[in-house]
C-alpha cells in the first residue's frame, strides 16, 4: 500500500580516499511454527505488548534523559566504513523513494576499513510511528509492510563493504533485507530459498564490525524444538549465506549474539545465548574456526550487548526477562569475563528483553533498552536511572534484537515487530 506522505532520510558518506559507491534455561522450548498459538515459542502469536506500558520500578524511577557528555564525538567508538556495495544480485521489492537530502557528515580516521565515515538522520521522513514519544524526539516510519516487511525481529547497521545500510531480519518469510535509510529503498539480500540450509525461524543478527572473524554479518536461526540445534549463518557483502555453525553450547533457540570490541578483557569470539532449557550451558563462545567453548550458566538472558562507551564497566550486558519463556529476574545485568553475573544495573523492569549502546552523538554514551510486556523504549544511565524514550511499541517476548543505533549516535532504528515497520528516532 502506498502512503501519501513524503518519506526521506539522510545518510551521507564523507570519503577520505577516492570516491566509492555506496550500495544501493527456559520454561519451555520455543515453538517452531510462527502461526501456532500459545507456548513459549518465538512466533507471531507470542505474548504481545500491553500498549503504552507502565512506569519504572521504585528502585529505578523514570528520570529526565541524561545530557550528552561534553566532547562526545559522533563516531567516538566506531570504525569508518566505505567501499563498494556487496548486495550483488539482490532483488528490488519495488519500493523506491525520493532523492536524499544532503547533509554534512563527519570525517574520522578509518584505518584500513574503507576510508569513509557515515552521518545519519531521519531526514524528511514524516509518517508518524504511532508511538508516544518523549518531548524533544520524533519517531517516523522508514519502511513497512508495503516494502515487504513482515515481523521484522532484528536489525543492525553494517558499514564498509555493506554500504552503511540497515540490515533487517524478517521472520515472517525468513528473508534478510537491507534498508537504505537515505531513501527508504528496501532490497532483498538473502531470499527465503537462498540460505544454504533452510532456516526454521530467524531471530537475530550482528555485524562483525571490528573484523574479529572476517567482517561479515552473522544471522541466527532458532532451529526446531530439539535441543541445541540453533544455527548461525555467515552472510557476505555479496549476499552469500552459508552455515557457519549448527548446535553446541548456547545454541538452543539462540537470541543473543555479540562480538567484543577491540581491547576488551573478554576472550575473542562470538558470544551466543538463547532460550535454553538447561540441556547444556546457557552461553557459548564461538571461535573463528567454528569451535564452541562453554562460557556461562547465567540463565534467562535474551538480548546481549558489549559496552562500547567506557561508562558501563566495559562489560557484557544481558537483559533478563522473567516470564514469556525466560527465567531471568527482569533486570539488566553484567556478565563478567569469567561468565559470572554481577549486580544488576536496573531491576524491576517487566519484560526487559532488548539492550544496546549508543556510542555518543545526540543519544549520548548511554544504554538503550526495550520491554516487550510494556511496549516501552528506554535509556538507562550508568547509575541505573531509567528514562522513558517512547511507549506504544508492538513487541513480543521473542524479538530481542530490534535496536540499532547508528555509528554516529544520532539516530536509533527500531524493528517494531507486530506493527511490521522499521522506525527511525532522532532528536528534534
Amino acid at each position: 500500500m502506498l502512503r501519501p506522505s513524503f518519506r526521506l532520510s539522510v545518510a551521507t558518506l564523507v570519503l577520505l580516499g577516492p570516491l566509492a559507491a555506496a550500495c544501493g534455561g527456559s520454561e519451555g522450548e520455543a515453538v517452531e511454527d510462527p502461526t501456532s498459538s500459545g507456548g513459549d515459542g518465538n512466533d507471531a502469536s507470542a505474548t504481545a505488548t500491553g500498549g503504552a506500558g507502565g512506569s519504572g520500578s521504585a528502585e529505578n524511577p523514570i528520570d529526565e534523559l541524561p545530557e550528552s557528555e561534553d566532547g562526545d564525538g559522533s563516531n567516538d567508538s566506531t570504525t569508518g566504513g566505505g567501499g563498494s556495495s556487496g548486495d550483488g544480485g539482490s532483488t528490488d521489492t519495488g519500493s523506491t523513494h525520493a532523492e536524499a537530502t544532503q547533509s554534512t557528515g563527519s570525517s574520522t580516521g578509518a584505518g584500513g576499513e574503507g576510508g569513509a565515515s557515515y552521518s545519519y538522520d531521519c531526514g524528511a521522513f514524516s509518517e508518524a510511528a504511532g508511538w508516544d514519544v518523549r518531548d524533544g524526539f520524533r519517531a517516523v516510519v522508514v519502511a513497512d509492510e508495503s516494502d515487504g516487511l513482515n515481523q521484522p525481529v532484528a536489525a543492525t547497521f553494517a558499514e564498509g563493504p555493506f554500504g552503511g545500510l540497515l540490515y533487517v531480519v524478517n521472520q515472517g518469510d525468513n528473508v534478510l533485507r537491507s534498508v537504505d535509510v537515505a531513501t527508504g529503498d528496501v532490497q532483498i539480500v538473502v531470499a527465503t530459498d537462498a540460505w544454504d540450509n533452510a532456516p526454521r525461524l530467524l531471530t537475530t543478527i550482528v555485524w562483525d564490525e571490528h573484523d574479529v572473524f572476517d567482517g561479515a554479518l552473522y544471522v541466527g536461526d532458532q532451529g526446531s524444538n530439539a535441543d541445541n540445534n540453533s544455527r548461525i549463518y555467515r552472510v557476505t557483502s555479496e549476499g552469500q549465506a552459508t552455515t557457519f555453525v549448527e548446535g553446541g553450547y548456547g545454541l538452543d533457540d539462540v537470541y543473543g549474539l555479540a562480538f567484543p570490541p577491540p581491547g576488551s578483557e573478554y576472550a575473542t569470539g562470538l558470544y551466543v545465548t538463547g532460550d535454553t532449557d538447561g540441556a547444556s550451558p546457557d552461553w557459548g563462545r564461538i571461535a573463528k574456526d567454528g569451535s564452541i567453548t562453554p562460557f556461562s550458566e547465567v540463565a534467562g538472558a535474551e538480548g546481549i550487548a558489549f559496552d562500547i562507551t567506557g561508562r558501563y564497566g566495559d562489560a557484557l550486558w544481558a537483559s533478563r526477562p522473567d516470564g514469556g519463556g525466560y527465567v531471568g529476574d527482569d533486570s539488566v545485568t553484567p556478565i563478567d569475563p569469567a561468565g559470572l553475573a554481577g549486580p544488576a544495573l536496573a531491576a524491576g523492569l517487566p519484560g526487559i528483553h532488548a539492550v544496546t549502546f549508543s556510542p555518543g552523538g545526540d543519544f549520548g554514551k548511554t544504554m538503550v533498552a526495550a520491554s516487550w510486556s510494556t511496549g516501552r523504549l528506554m535509556q538507562i544511565d550508568p547509575a541505573g536511572a531509567v528514562t522513558e524514550l517512547a511507549a506504544g511499541l508492538s513487541l513480543t517476548n521473542y524479538d530481542a534484537n530490534i535496536l540499532a543505533v547508528s555509528s554516529d549516535g544520532n539516530v536509533l532504528f527500531v524493528a517494531d515487530r507486530l506493527a511490521h515497520q522499521v522506525v527511525c528516532i532522532e532528536a528534534t
